[in-house]
C-alpha cells in the first residue's frame, strides 16, 4: 500500500493530491464536536462564576470607597474647623507670642486627637509652612520649608477638591515605630483669603485597613486580590497562596496580560497556568482592584463530564492529526525542499540544487530551478569578478595620483626649506614626510584605522606649517567610538590640502584655522572639515567636486567613497566667498558589496 501511495504521489497532479487531503480533513469537524462541547460547558460555568465574583469585587470596592469617603469627610471637618483656621492664620502671619504658641499647640492637638478615634484612621498630621515652635513636635505637627510647601501646593492644587490619596509605604513615627501607610493629603486654604494656603492635612491609614477589606471578600476558591494604582500595588492579600502559583509573579507581567481599567473579567495564562482575571475600578479614586483565581478550581464542577468528552475527542483528534500530518508531509515535502532552496538563493547561497523525483509538475519545477540556479551562479560570479577587478584597478590609479601629486608639493617645500632654513627644520619635515608616506602606503592595504588617518592629516599639516611659518592651526573633535573604526585611506588629507592651498593661502594674511569633526550615527560616519579661507561660489564648488576646477583631489575622494560605500555616500561642499568652506564626507562603518547591494535592490 505504501508503494502504491509512493507511485500515486509521484505521478498524480498536485490538484488531485490536495483534493484527496481535503476529503480526509472533512472528518475533523465532526470529531471536534466533543471538544467544543466541553469547551462550551466550561465556558458557561466560568461565565457564571465570573459574574458572581465580579459582584463580590464590586461589593469590595464599595466597602473600600466607603472607608475612603469616611476619611475624606474627616479631612473636611479638619479643613473647616474655624479655631484651626484662626490658629494657622496666626502662625502664617508670625504673630504668635510664647503663650499663644503653647495654647495653640494644645488646642490643635486636641482637635486632631478627637478625630483620630475613627477605626480607619491611624494618625492625623498637620504640615504647617511656618516657624511656629509647635511645628517641631514631629508627631502630629510638622514644619515645612518653603520649597517643600510649594511642592505640596502645586501638586494638591491641581488635584480634585485639592486632595489626593498617596501610598507612602513604610513610614516611621516617633511614638509608634514603622507602619505601612496610605495617606490622604489635603491642601488647607485660608477661608478669609482663598489665594493663601495655610497648610496640608495628612490623614494616615494603615495598609492593613485596606488588606482586611480584600481578605473579607469571602471567595470560596483560592485567590489573590490586589489594590493597584497605575503600576504599583497599594495593598494585596492571597488566600491559600500555596495553591495559586502566581503569588510572587511580577505585577507588570500580570497587568500586561490582563489589562483592563473598568469592570471586567477575562482569562490569562501565566507560567503554564490559566487564571480568571477580574478588575473593578473604585469610584472616588483612580485605583482598581485586581483579583486572580486559577481556572482549574473553577472548572472542577465539569471535570467528570469533561474527562469522558476529552478522552473521546483526544483519541479522534490524535488519529486525524496523525493522518493529516502524514498526508500533508508526503504531498508537500518536495515543495518544501524546493522552497528552502529558493530561500537559500534569496540569502546569497547561489548554486543550490534539488534532487529531481517523479514525473509530475513538481519534478518539472525542480528541473527548471536547477537550471536557473546554475545560470545565476555563473552570471553573478562573472559579474562579481569583473566588478571587483575594476574597483581595485580604479582605486590603485586614484591613490597613485593623489600620492604623486602630494609628493611634488612636499619636495617643493623641502627645496624651499633647504634654501631658507637650517638643517633641524629640514630633519623635522623629512620626519613628518616619512610618517606621511608610511601611513599613506599602509603596506598596500586599502583600509586604515580612523586614528591613523588623523595622524596622517597631522603629519601633512606639520609639513605645511613650516612653509606657512606656523600660521596654520587645527582643532579636532570626534565621537569616542570613531578612532578604532577602519575606513578607506587617504580621504581626509586631500580635503585639508585643498583647504590650505586654495582656501587659506588665498585669504591674504589671515591666520589659517582648520576644524575637523567626526560623528558616528548608527552605521554611518559623518566628517566635517571647515576652514576660514577665501571660500568660493557655488559654481566653483561644483567644479571642485567634479574635478574640473582646482585639481582632482576632492573629486577623487568623492568617487572613492561612492565606490566603497555606495552611491548615497560621498562628498558635499558648502562655501561662500570670503566666509570659508565646509566639506562634508559621508561614509559607512563597513564597505558595501556592490554585487549584494545590486541583488537586493533588484528584488
Amino acid at each position: 500500500m505504501w508503494r502504491w501511495f509512493g507511485r500515486f504521489d509521484s505521478r498524480t497532479s498536485l490538484r488531485s493530491k490536495l483534493l484527496a487531503a481535503f476529503a480526509l480533513l472533512v472528518l475533523v469537524p465532526s470529531i471536534a464536536i466533543g471538544f467544543f462541547s466541553y469547551r462550551k460547558s466550561s465556558s458557561i460555568i466560568q461565565e457564571q462564576t465570573s459574574r458572581a465574583y465580579l459582584e463580590a469585587l464590586r461589593q469590595t470596592s464599595i466597602n473600600l470607597s466607603y472607608r475612603m469617603t469616611e476619611v475624606e469627610n474627616i479631612s473636611y471637618i479638619v479643613y473647616t474647623n474655624d479655631n484651626l483656621q484662626q490658629m494657622l492664620r496666626r502662625a502664617h502671619a508670625s504673630e504668635l507670642t510664647t503663650g499663644q504658641v503653647m495654647d495653640d499647640y494644645k488646642d490643635i492637638k486636641e482637635i486632631l486627637h478627637n478625630l483620630e478615634t475613627s477605626r480607619n484612621i491611624f494618625r492625623i498630621r498637620l504640615l504647617v509652612p511656618s516657624t511656629a515652635l509647635y511645628t517641631t513636635e514631629n508627631i502630629s505637627l510638622f514644619g515645612l520649608s518653603d520649597g517643600e510647601f510649594d511642592d505640596y501646593r502645586r501638586e494638591l492644587g491641581e488635584a480634585k477638591n485639592m486632595m489626593a490619596w498617596k501610598y507612602l509605604g513604610p513610614t516611621s513615627y516617633l511614638d509608634a515605630g514603622t507602619k505601612s501607610i496610605i495617606s490622604l493629603q489635603r491642601l488647607m486654604k485660608d477661608f478669609n483669603n482663598v489665594t493663601t494656603s495655610l497648610g496640608v492635612i495628612a490623614i494616615d491609614v494603615e495598609e492593613r485597613t485596606f488588606t482586611d477589606v480584600l481578605e473579607n471578600m469571602n471567595l470560596a476558591l483560592p485567590y489573590k486580590a490586589m489594590l493597584i494604582k497605575d503600576q504599583s500595588v497599594i495593598a494585596s492579600y492571597a488566600h491559600e497562596p500555596e495553591r495559586l502559583g502566581i503569588d510572587k509573579a511580577p505585577l507588570s507581567d500580570i497587568l500586561r496580560l490582563g489589562g483592563g481599567t473598568e469592570r471586567e473579567a477575562r482569562t490569562i495564562r501565566y507560567d503554564g497556568t490559566t487564571y480568571l482575571y477580574l478588575v473593578q475600578r473604585l469610584d472616588n479614586v483612580d485605583w482598581k482592584i485586581v483579583a486572580l483565581i486559577p481556572t482549574v478550581n473553577i472548572a472542577d464542577q465539569s471535570d467528570m463530564l469533561g474527562v469522558y468528552i476529552l478522552l473521546l475527542s483526544a483519541g479522534l483528534i490524535a488519529f486525524a492529526t496523525a493522518l493529516a500530518f502524514l498526508l500533508s508531509g508526503r504531498i508537500t515535502r518536495r515543495l518544501s525542499v524546493l522552497a528552502d532552496k529558493m530561500k537559500g538563493i534569496e540569502h546569497g547561497h547561489f548554486g543550490e540544487t534539488v534532487k529531481i523525483q517523479g514525473r509530475d509538475e513538481i519534478s518539472l519545477l525542480q528541473r527548471r530551478f536547477n537550471k536557473m540556479s546554475g545560470q545565476i551562479e555563473h552570471l553573478i560570479g562573472e559579474v562579481y569578478r569583473v566588478t571587483q577587478h575594476k574597483q581595485q584597478e580604479e582605486m590603485k590609479v586614484l591613490e597613485g595620483r593623489i600620492n604623486s601629486h602630494f609628493l611634488y608639493n612636499t619636495l617643493d617645500s623641502v627645496k624651499w626649506m633647504a634654501l631658507k632654513s637650517s638643517a633641524p627644520d629640514i630633519a623635522r619635515v623629512v620626519t613628518d614626510l616619512s610618517k606621511f608616506f608610511r601611513i599613506g602606503l599602509n603596506r598596500g592595504k586599502d583600509k586604515i584605522p580612523f586614528e591613523k588617518e588623523i595622524e596622517h592629516v597631522r603629519a601633512y599639516v606639520d609639513i605645511q606649517n613650516v612653509r606657512f611659518g606656523g600660521a596654520l592651526r587645527t582643532a579636532f573633535s570626534f565621537d569616542p567610538g570613531l578612532p578604532h573604526i577602519e575606513i578607506i585611506k587617504l580621504i581626509l588629507q586631500p580635503i585639508v590640502e585643498n583647504a590650505i592651498i586654495h582656501g587659506i593661502n588665498k585669504a591674504g594674511g589671515r591666520d589659517g584655522l582648520i576644524l575637523l569633526r567626526g560623528r558616528l550615527v548608527g552605521d554611518e560616519i559623518v566628517l566635517l572639515i571647515a576652514d576660514n579661507g577665501a571660500g568660493m561660489d557655488r559654481e566653483t564648488a561644483a567644479g571642485v567636486l567634479d574635478g574640473t576646477v582646482g585639481g582632482y583631489g576632492i573629486s577623487n575622494v568623492h568617487r572613492r567613497l561612492q565606490l566603497y560605500y555606495g552611491p548615497e555616500c560621498g562628498v558635499s561642499i558648502r562655501s561662500k566667498p570670503g566666509s570659508g568652506t565646509v566639506v562634508r564626507l559621508k561614509l559607512k562603518t563597513a564597505p558595501v558589496d556592490p554585487l549584494r547591494n545590486g541583488v537586493r535592490s533588484a528584488t
